[in-house]
């Protein structure tokens, strides 16, 4: 997967409430692409992603114990949520960090996952 690949992605993740199945499963080949250690088979990952707990639960694998912040707020048209993804709560002096921003928090979560992960490869 490509720079431009990914950053469209994640534009359509921050920006874009209605993803469907297919756009879901771009992220979890996204995904198997940047971490394959932890996604072995997209199509059973796609279908796990349109919830926050299973976001939640690929974010576990992929970075344990890590800290997930969300801050937001829930309205009727739609959340504006934010989250970033640190080692750690009590530094400010993390190597690095992913952050995401969306209007459905599943999705704010995957693209900061997506950054995190994009940031981590190969290292």
């Amino acid at each position: 997967m490509s720079d431009l690949e990914l950053d469209v992605l994640i534009d359509r993740l921050e920006t874009q409430s209605d993803l469907t199945l297919g756009d879901l499963s771009s992220v979890a080949l996204a995904l198997s692409h940047l971490r394959p250690d932890i996604v072995t088979d997209p199509k059973a990952t796609a279908r796990h992603l349109d919830q926050t707990d299973g976001v939640m639960h690929v974010a576990d694998l992929a970075y344990p114990n890590w800290a997930v912040n969300v801050h937001g707020r829930a309205n009727d048209k739609d959340g504006h949520w934010r989250c970033t993804l640190r080692e750690g709560d009590t530094r400010d002096n993390d190597r690095v960090i992913g952050s995401g921003r969306s209007p459905v928090l599943s999705q704010a979560i995957l693209a900061a996952l997506l950054r995190l992960a994009d940031a981590t490869r190969g290292g």
